[in-house]
């Protein structure tokens, strides 16, 4: 196994293939002639799930990274402050990704300082690479996981496509802000204003970096940067456009000269060729509003693993698991751009200029892919109309004897399981293409044959909870309201409730 790259997904999915007995191989260039600080993230408290799962937590927690407790945003002239108790982590990316790079190490996995110039055959393949003494060494390997981020040494074969409507650069700065308000010096803060966005990130009590997000020179959608002389004027005119950061850093001192880099979208509309995978930042990049990049490049990583150890344990698996695998990449993007767009909407409203009308128009009238369905959470799933009415008639119903729909299907879908993909009964929806497994934690199939001899709804959750497991009441009838609402499970009562 070759990995390409050794940030968050690389150096992730180099620690589960190494743990779980497969030798790995990183390339990884550890060095730079870029002088700038490191990239500043911030990463929200569920993060931290997922590095216990991922076996990363407690390697994470000894670096003693400053704590996040929530965000201040005035978003679209609205402001709204998030507060949590368990804390999340702001990161010095340089600083977040050597960590993960250490607990790799540990794990079995072996790093090379190099750059991969080319990868050339199928199988295996061969990955030919540049080290720092400019020495040349060719490496197989039966999979090549391309975990190189925006550079995107595999990717940029013509396996992205850009966001044709616009194009974004970020322009970063640190400052030194000792007067800046005690209450919030664990709190990242988010700012648009018209023409731009920014955001600012503490790493520590009174040091932070401030990034503006603009359009491009030359308009919306050139990709040039800003020469090193023009940095500074830009930014600093920027960031006097914003109320909340600036107001906060006119008494700070900027400690770094301004750098930029391209933050326009892009994805692979195919997240593997082969047995050549794009992994995180490589398949795709989200707009930062989220702070999800970096959870969705450790997911991705995730997936990426599982799918490899099952290609290599279990080869008959291999077209199930790099389907599940694309599926899975595409409609993580998907989700992204939509979750987006209610933020470039409220911005477009307020200021109506061409940044954000741009930005806005782009997000509207996305189609899903098929079975993106699966990507509703539960906030999302419970608040759609026609499973709200279902809901409620649900619970109006005196008599309740729901049964299978005749055009509802069973189909086998994959799903991870441990460290392999495995093929699971999964449902079609009456008027989807897709197979639907789980929806608000509650497993589909297993509800839809209970309900064949359950004639309440109580009995029906009595009989899943003795069954399939605990699961919270309300996700199980938000789960029977979709099947209902969704015609795959019918009333045949008289009082039909569908």
């Amino acid at each position: 196994m070759f990995i390409i790259g050794g940030g968050p997904a690389g150096a992730t999915a180099a620690r589960l293939l190494a743990s779980w007995g497969w030798s790995v191989r990183v390339a990884h260039r550890s060095t730079s002639a870029i002088s700038r600080p490191s990239l500043a993230e911030s990463l929200p408290p569920s993060t931290r799930k997922l590095l216990a799962f991922l076996g990363q937590l407690d390697v994470v927690d000894a670096a003693g990274f400053h704590p996040n407790h929530g965000n201040i945003a005035r978003w679209a002239d609205v402001s709204h402050v998030t507060h949590t108790d368990a804390p999340g982590l702001h990161v010095s990316r340089a600083a977040f990704d050597r960590v993960l790079r250490r607990s790799a190490r540990a794990a079995g996995a072996r790093f090379v300082d190099a750059v991969v110039r080319r990868v050339e055959g199928t199988n295996p393949f061969h990955i030919h690479c540049v080290t720092s003494g400019d020495e040349v060494d060719t490496c197989r390997a039966q999979y090549v996981l391309d975990c190189s981020g925006r550079a995107g040494v595999i990717a940029r074969r013509g396996l992205r496509q850009v966001e044709s409507r616009y194009r974004t650069i970020a322009i970063a700065a640190e400052w030194e802000c000792e007067g800046w308000p005690v209450s919030e010096h664990a709190h990242t803060i988010v700012e648009s204003y018209k023409d731009g966005w920014a955001w600012s990130v503490p790493l520590s009590a009174t040091r932070r970096q401030c990034t503006v997000m603009v359009d491009p020179l030359g308009g919306p959608k050139k990709a040039a940067l800003p020469t090193k002389r023009a940095l500074q004027t830009i930014y600093a005119h920027e960031t006097s456009k914003t109320s909340e950061i600036g107001a906060r850093l006119a008494g700070a001192r900027q400690t770094s000269a301004p750098w930029a880099c391209d933050a326009s979208l892009y994805h692979a509309p195919r997240a593997a060729d082969g047995r050549m995978f794009l992994v995180g930042d490589a398949a795709s990049f989200i707009e930062p509003l989220s702070s999800a990049g970096v959870k969705k490049a450790l997911t991705s990583a995730w997936r990426a693993a599982v799918v490899v150890n099952t290609c290599l344990s279990k080869p008959a698996m291999e077209s199930a698991a790099l389907g599940f695998f694309v599926g899975r990449e595409r409609d993580v993007y998907e989700e992204c751009r939509r979750l987006s767009a209610r933020f470039f909407n409220d911005a477009s409203a307020a200021y109506d200029d061409s940044f954000w009308t741009a930005r806005a128009d782009s997000m509207n009238g996305e189609s899903r892919s098929p079975g993106a369905l699966t990507m509703l959470n539960d906030v999302e799933l419970a608040r759609d109309p026609a499973v709200r009415m279902a809901f409620d008639r649900l619970r109006q119903a005196s008599l309740v004897r729901l049964r299978p729909a005749p055009a509802l299907r069973f189909e086998p879908a994959a799903a991870i399981e441990g460290r392999e993909i495995v093929l699971r009964d999964a449902l079609v929806l009456p008027g989807d293409a897709a197979p639907l497994r789980f929806a608000a934690g509650v497993d589909l199939p297993a509800l839809v044959r209970l309900a064949r001899h359950c004639d309440e709804v109580a009995t029906l959750i009595s009989a899943y909870h003795t069954e399939v497991g605990p699961v919270p009441v309300q996700g199980l009838l938000t789960g029977l309201s979709l099947l209902v609402a969704r015609h795959a499970l019918i009333n045949i009562n008289e009082d039909s409730i569908v």
